[in-house]
């Protein structure tokens, strides 16, 4: 449900990016994105007790490393509200710029990590780790992007959008989601070689 939520808040992130891009209008700061990833991180560690069983080293990294891009969305959330609240400025104006990239960065590894946990469940988990790792490779390309060329509305709509649809098929998927219910011996984590 969370990543339903997390899908709708980011569509409205995806329709400001949209309103700046296409329009004189002017608008408020975006709420939607923070508020959407921050609510989608939490969805992500509801995933951590089916995970946990099944690969209990790599749920149990992929929860720590969590903890990291969750305490940034919080961050980043409440500056945001303050923002539009006119008690702060801009966001950029309250953080320092390596909370900028230490978000995205810690970001893109817990969604890696939780994805690869979630291939490793088996049965139909595969379609599931995808669209876990979909956010990861969304936020690459907007991190590549931006260093690229400069970040503008337009690529703000296109991964906005992205972000979006991921969240919505995620959360759409888990809703029907068969993963293992029985407890079973975990599967080790280590690779042989």
């Amino acid at each position: 449900m969370l990543f339903l939520v997390a899908g709708g808040l980011l569509v409205g992130h995806a329709t400001v990016q949209g309103i700046k891009a296409f329009t004189t209008m002017t608008t408020l700061p975006d709420v939607f994105v923070t508020t959407g990833h921050l609510v989608a991180l939490v969805g992500l560690l509801g995933l951590y007790p089916v995970l946990v069983d099944r690969t209990p080293r790599l749920a149990r990294a992929a929860g720590a490393v969590a903890v990291v891009p969750l305490a940034g969305w919080v961050v980043l959330t409440g500056t945001q509200f303050l923002t539009v609240a006119g008690v702060m400025s801009s966001m950029t104006d309250a953080l320092p710029g390596a909370v900028g990239m230490l978000v995205p960065v810690s970001t893109i590894l817990t969604y890696v990590l939780f994805g690869v946990a979630t291939l490793r469940v088996g049965g139909d988990s595969r379609t599931v780790g995808l669209l876990v790792v979909a956010p990861a490779a969304l936020f690459v390309v907007l991190l590549v992007a931006s260093v690229v060329t400069e970040a503008s509305a337009i690529l703000g709509v296109i991964i906005g959008g992205g972000f979006a649809l991921s969240m919505l098929a995620l959360g759409a998927r888990l809703r029907s989601w068969d993963h293992p219910t029985e407890h079973t011996a975990p599967t080790t984590d280590a690779t042989a070689g």
